[in-house]
């Protein structure tokens, strides 16, 4: 089991702007996040709980998550109860229906003034625009970091990659993802202990989970407790958060999976 610090996992000065930002994703606790993302819309339309982004906000309040992460634009939502408790993590790169590379969007200057806690990028290892996306990213953290913000990138490791590399691309993805300026890193591994093991051993950031394993007969919150108890730092899960019946109840059972167990120290 990793035992070190998700909260302190660089030495930086605890009261910089980057620290304090930070320590608002992650329980004090047990230094560990649930994210609930809500910057789909975009690419899918306003569908199911993204229709009503301000319940679903509240949801995650009452769920006991730890952030929500959203677009720019969308900072208006988050003026209902309990949203003052919650990190808040602006979505900067994203792409439309088709295609599979993001382009910036927002800068981090409009972030910064939407008060972002952190800000995210996305990229897909093994994409044909891969690179390109990784040099947009590197800039985004380097502005970031100037201006005090946390970074979180998205990576995944596309199925080129994959049949390339073997699962020794899941951690090389997010090996680049820290290389390049990750104070957090999102992605979406198997539920494979020796893949996530490789991973958390490969860094030296927080790596929150993305989305649940592929397999759809895996119980999320089992998956996200195993991971947990191997190093992982967290979870970002998005569909089965606002796509849920009853959104608060199942926030508030991802969060109890993700907090489980023993403290990182």
């Amino acid at each position: 089991m990793d035992t070190r610090s998700h909260l302190d996992v660089r030495p930086k000065n605890a009261f910089d702007g980057l620290g304090v930002r930070l320590r608002r994703l992650f329980s004090p606790e047990t230094g560990r996040s649930l994210i609930v993302p809500l910057d789909h819309a975009i690419t899918m339309g306003p569908t199911g709980g993204l229709q009503r982004p301000r319940t679903i906000i509240e949801a995650a309040a009452l769920g006991k998550a730890d952030a929500v992460m959203l677009r720019p634009g969308m900072v208006n939502c988050l003026s209902v109860a309990g949203a003052e408790n919650l990190g808040v993590i602006l979505a900067l790169t994203g792409r439309l229906a088709s295609g599979v590379d993001h382009v910036l969007l927002n800068s981090v200057e409009y972030a910064a003034a939407q008060a972002a806690d952190a800000v995210c990028g996305e990229f897909k290892f093994g994409s044909s625009g891969d690179l390109e996306n990784a040099r947009v990213i590197a800039e985004l953290a380097e502005r970031a970091h100037a201006v005090g913000l946390p970074v979180l990138v998205t990576v995944y490791s596309r199925p080129e990659i994959l049949e390339k590399l073997g699962t020794d691309a899941y951690a090389h993805a997010c090996r680049i993802a820290e290389e390049i300026g990750a104070d957090v890193i999102k992605t979406s591994l198997p539920d494979d202990g020796d893949i996530i093991a490789q991973c958390v051993e490969s860094t030296s950031v927080p790596i929150v989970l993305a989305g649940g394993p592929p397999d759809a007969t895996v119980v999320l919150e089992d998956f996200l407790r195993r991971a947990v108890d191997q190093g992982i730092g967290g979870a970002a899960i998005g569909r089965r958060a606002w796509g849920a019946d009853k959104p608060a109840e199942a926030i508030r059972s991802l969060a109890a999976a993700v907090h489980g167990g023993r403290k990182h120290v």
